[in-house]
């Protein structure tokens, strides 16, 4: 993924950035925890959701080269989230 919404190695470092912040928190500080605890979750979730849309494109580039598909002729071609020009 190489547009301008960001990379997978994006996703990555702000999964284990989100990790960080969970890791510094006081435990003292119950509210500051669960706030960030709920946190982590939406960002979990919203990874999830968008590394689920890459899978569903990857499925489709499978199929489209397990059918020797060519759309409109021309060949398929990677789409932008997965680094691709499409």
């Amino acid at each position: 993924m190489t547009n301008e919404r960001g990379t997978f190695d994006q996703l990555n470092d702000a999964l284990f950035a989100q990790l960080d912040k969970l890791q510094s928190i006081d435990p003292a500080d119950k509210d500051k925890m669960e706030q960030t605890i709920e946190q982590s979750r939406a960002v979990s979730q919203l990874a999830g959701n968008i590394i689920a849309n890459a899978n569903t494109a990857i499925s489709l580039l499978k199929y489209q080269a397990s059918e020797g598909m060519d759309l409109n002729g021309l060949a398929a071609t990677t789409p932008r989230m997965l680094g691709g020009g499409r």
